[in-house]
């Protein structure tokens, strides 16, 4: 028989490891996904194992909803996604994270979507390329005072292969193929781990308090580009392109993938408005390979998924988000490889994207893409004569009825980062539907303008797109903005108006 003495004392003892077992909080502020079928997915962090739940409510009700318990796991980084179910929409909501083994969180606080399938309102900031060497300011107060629907971030949301580059951790070797073989074969020198905890703080260095706090109540939709995906110009041969997808998933909300052991393209609505979102790099091959029908960008499933998509939508604007620009003048080279690392190194795959818009008489597409490290609109697929209904030095307004088929590309970067040149603007494109026609392209953009040897700038540039699917005529905004460095403030560049009547 147990003494009562030994029992207080084993009582005692397990009330000091209870106690002493680490109790559970957030790494970060959660982050708001895109908004479907009613539901809105949160990215939750903690710093430890155990259970968490959210709960949330409308601010003009008192009733709590919550969801189920999820584990977290050391394996995904104590991340996961908790799913947020019948949300109203256009419904501001209050929500905080719960922890088992811990206190509950502050309340965060978002504004749902409008309604899927409707004519509706919405707007959206899209822009490139944040390193963290260059996070001098707080451009995330700024995006929160536009108060969009979601933020579009298209690519190098980080740089791998900057500020301590983690794809050369294997530098004693003589290349990284020779370490994978290593590995293959059983002599584990670099473990998979030591590559995750790489990407991981990179994405925790780039997003910080000010990214947090706007990304807690404002939807993220994340793609990415070459320097989050792999290293410059990356492409299919990228040697941890498992690594940073599980890197990009654990920090990001969870999107609605085509494919789970593929690249990470797929496709939303938001009001009535369809959405393509692009894999860019998975699938491509090394931008210096012979021009033809087996050099690709997209892969073949991807590019049918795009295709058949767009031909399907009904929608009277049709979204696609590409890492990399559409147009001629974005390419980059910046490598010292040959070819162009932008939709105009891949002639073929482009071509017959155009060509199939055209044949099917798709209209209404916009493409939003980044990596071109300044502000520009261009036309493509586009038929002479090209008219604007008007334009003044800072706007300009066309009629998507008399456009037919072409495509607009909308290019906004860097979020913080230095400016590129581009390439130089050729006159007699302009008047050759072959061509991207250039509409604007700010000063310090232009080659011809740059000083040799003088130093690259460091900018902050994003655009806002007002869509308006529900008024007569319906109609599609957009507005370039760059930070003034001496006055803290966004300046409005140039706008472009379409018009559907």
């Amino acid at each position: 028989m147990i003494k009562k003495s030994s029992c207080y004392l084993i009582l005692f003892l397990l009330f000091v490891i209870i106690g002493c077992a680490e109790r559970n909080a957030l790494f970060q502020a959660p982050m708001i996904g895109i908004m479907q079928n009613n539901q809105i997915p949160v990215l939750v962090k903690g710093i430890t194992n155990g259970e968490v739940r959210i709960n949330y409510k409308t601010v003009d009700k008192p009733t709590t909803v919550s969801t189920e318990w999820i584990d977290l796991s050391e394996a995904d980084d104590f991340t996961t996604n908790l799913i947020l179910t019948d949300i109203n929409t256009k419904s501001k909501y209050d929500y905080q994270v719960e922890f088992r083994n811990g206190e509950p969180s502050e309340w965060f606080h978002f504004t749902s979507s409008p309604a899927q399938s409707k004519s509706g309102k919405f707007s959206f900031v899209f822009s490139a390329c944040q390193r963290e060497s260059y996070l001098t300011h707080n451009i995330y107060e700024h995006i929160e005072k536009e108060s969009p629907t979601f933020v579009a971030l298209l690519g190098d949301q980080m740089y791998g292969d900057y500020d301590g580059n983690l794809n050369n951790l294997e530098e004693y070797l003589e290349d990284a193929i020779e370490m994978k073989k290593a590995q293959e074969e059983g002599d584990i020198i670099l473990s998979e781990k030591t590559i995750m905890e790489a990407f991981r703080n990179k994405y925790h260095r780039t997003f910080g308090e000010d990214f947090q706090k706007m990304s807690s109540g404002i939807p993220i939709m994340g793609i990415w580009d070459d320097h989050d995906y792999g290293r410059d110009n990356s492409d299919s041969g990228n040697l941890y392109k498992e690594e940073a997808k599980k890197a990009f998933k654990e920090n990001y909300p969870s999107y609605p993938y085509e494919v789970e052991d593929g690249g990470i393209y797929y496709s939303f609505s938001i009001a009535d408005v369809d959405v393509f979102v692009l894999d860019t790099r998975w699938y491509r091959s090394p931008m210096e390979s012979e021009e033809g029908e087996n050099k690709t960008m997209l892969g073949a499933e991807q590019l049918s998924w795009l295709l058949n998509g767009l031909k399907q939508s009904s929608s009277s604007f049709k979204i696609i988000f590409s890492s990399v620009p559409m147009n001629s003048y974005g390419g980059d080279t910046s490598s010292g490889r040959k070819g162009y690392d932008s939709w105009m190194g891949y002639e073929y795959e482009q071509d017959k994207l155009i060509s199939f818009i055209r044949e099917n008489d798709i209209q209404g597409v916009l493409v939003f893409s980044g990596d071109q490290h300044y502000p520009s609109a261009h036309i493509l697929n586009w038929r002479s004569p090209l008219t604007a209904v008007s334009e003044t030095e800072s706007s300009i307004d066309y009629s998507l009825s008399e456009m037919g088929t072409a495509i607009f590309d909308f290019s906004a970067s860097p979020l913080n980062y230095k400016v590129a040149t581009g390439h130089q603007l050729i006159a007699n494109n302009q008047k050759d539907p072959k061509f991207s026609y250039e509409i604007y392209r700010v000063d310090w953009a232009k080659p011809e303008n740059k000083v040799e040897g003088a130093p690259r700038r460091v900018a902050s540039v994003y655009g806002v797109a007002e869509i308006d699917t529900e008024s007569s005529p319906k109609t599609a905004s957009v507005k370039f903005f760059e930070l003034n460095a001496e006055t803290s403030e966004m300046i409005e560049l140039y706008r472009i108006r379409l018009t559907l009547e």
